[in-house]
């Protein structure tokens, strides 16, 4: 997530930033950065009925408005480490089927049979270890036939990428952050790099579903 007071040095703890910017997040997505066809894409690469989804760094839950008015049954559980976007995603959808918890998705023990895994601009924070951790952690939580929907920030090149990441870990040795702590930082990687770790993951059908400079969607599948 970019707001405009992310070009401050100090990086910030990643559940006190988004705490802090939870009343701003939806109208910063939507309008700010006109992200509203994104959205409808997201929910288009659902053809089937969901019953099970495991939503990852579901933050207020924009991701579910679209799905929650074509597939109202669906069963969902959200992740995300900050408790003030989880209160907001919980007072839009009352109604609706939805358990909600509050931490890493590192952390959280999530398997099970989920028929869809869904994450929109979140895993963009993390190393190359930590989200290939990540994608088989997702490959493991979903059914036979399950779906792994991915939209996020990406790196226009590699280069681009290494110098973010490089970029985060000066910025985090100056400040004596620990490599397993949560700190807010943009750090997207190349469609390339993200298609190299799904298929290490165990992923075998990647579809790259759209692309734009700096956001892609992606459709994995076991």
């Amino acid at each position: 997530m970019t707001l405009p007071d992310d070009k401050i040095i100090t990086l910030e703890k990643m559940d006190e930033f988004f705490n802090l910017r939870a009343d701003l997040y939806d109208n910063h997505m939507i309008n700010d950065l006109g992200l509203g066809e994104f959205y409808e894409i997201i929910a288009d690469c659902f053809n089937t009925p969901i019953n099970r989804l495991l939503g990852l760094g579901c933050g207020t839950g924009l991701e579910f408005k679209l799905l929650f008015e074509r597939y109202p049954d669906m069963e969902v559980t959200g992740i995300d480490l900050s408790d003030s976007m989880l209160q907001k995603m919980k007072e839009k959808y009352p109604d609706n089927s939805i358990r909600l918890i509050c931490g890493s998705y590192f952390d959280v023990d999530f398997e099970g049979l989920y028929d869809h895994v869904l994450s929109t601009y979140s895993f963009h924070h993390f190393c190359e270890s930590s989200k290939l951790e990540l994608y088989k952690k997702v490959y493991n939580a979903l059914s036979q036939e399950g779906v792994f929907v991915f939209g996020d920030y990406i790196a226009s090149t590699l280069e681009q990428q290494q110098e973010l990441i490089a970029e985060n870990e000066k910025r985090r040795r100056e400040q004596g952050i620990e490599d397993d702590e949560f700190y807010h930082f943009d750090i997207p990687f190349t469609v390339e790099t993200e298609t190299r770790l799904m298929n290490a993951a165990g992923f075998s059908t990647i579809e790259l579903v759209r692309q734009w400079e700096k956001t892609a969607i992606i459709i994995a599948k076991a």
